[in-house]
């Protein structure tokens, strides 16, 4: 497969009163169509800074973010972006928050609404399009969510610690349904997240990143070789517990 996303030496200095401080260090990374790279590293060490770079919502101090061939230096179509809260509006219907974004992009047309219902009819929550935030679940408002978000049709998909509001149990079920969602659509995705048995079930790669500044320490293919590859049953093989021991080891959380 080809890449979709390069990043090329990124780097991001923040200006303070005491000095500069670099957040990100000569970031490299190159991702493949369809690929789920999971991103993980010490507190602190511009995790979600680097998302927010690639979303275009900050600006680096150095390097290159290029989508599909062409250097970006701004917010871009292309990327879509999932931050910890659903950031559902509560008066609106689930059917009007997803199609929110068409409004925003100004793209609300005939295609687009039957997209819309069509991915509420194929996910399990078009009998809900009715209903007002506050009357599902947790999960099922983020299961909106990522709707709304691929309704405008990204080509890759920013997760930002996006379960980490819910509870054990809700997580769980979560991840299952937005990892079946994103395979089945073929959305590149980078996650970042403190749970390594999130980023191991989920990912295709995990990226560790060194404490501040980040950078990259290692990158590891993730390979279960089970057909219907899901996060819970991934959880179940042997060698779960294997990549678990080295990232745990990687992120020093012994020292």
């Amino acid at each position: 497969m080809e890449d979709i996303l390069e990043l090329q030496n990124i780097s991001k200095k923040y200006q303070q009163k005491n000095g500069e401080t670099l957040a990100l260090m000569d970031i490299n990374l190159n991702v493949k169509k369809g690929e789920f790279v999971s991103i993980i590293g010490p507190s602190g060490c511009g995790k979600s800074t680097l998302l927010s770079i690639i979303a275009g919502l900050e600006e680096k101090t150095e390097g290159k973010i290029i989508i599909e061939d062409e250097e970006i230096n701004e917010i871009s179509p292309k990327i879509g972006y999932m931050l910890q809260k659903d950031c559902l509006l509560e008066w609106r219907t689930i059917f009007s928050n997803i199609l929110f974004g068409l409004e925003i992009k100004r793209i609300k047309n005939a295609e687009n609404i039957a997209y819309a219902k069509n991915l509420l009819k194929k996910y399990g929550l078009y009998e809900f399009k009715d209903k007002f935030p506050n009357q599902l679940s947790g999960g099922m408002r983020q299961r909106a969510a990522l709707i709304r978000t691929l309704c405008v049709k990204p080509k890759i998909l920013l997760l930002d610690e996006a379960f980490s509001a819910l509870d054990y149990q809700t997580r769980i079920k979560v991840t299952e349904d937005i990892y079946n969602i994103l395979k089945n659509e073929k959305i590149t995705t980078l996650m970042v997240t403190h749970d390594i048995t999130e980023a191991i079930s989920m990912g295709d790669r995990v990226v560790v990143l060194t404490k501040r500044p980040g950078t990259v320490k290692a990158i590891y293919d993730i390979n279960f070789e089970i057909k219907n590859r899901t996060p819970l049953n991934c959880r179940e093989t042997p060698i779960f517990s294997n990549y678990f021991n080295i990232l745990w080891k990687e992120l020093g959380v012994d020292e």
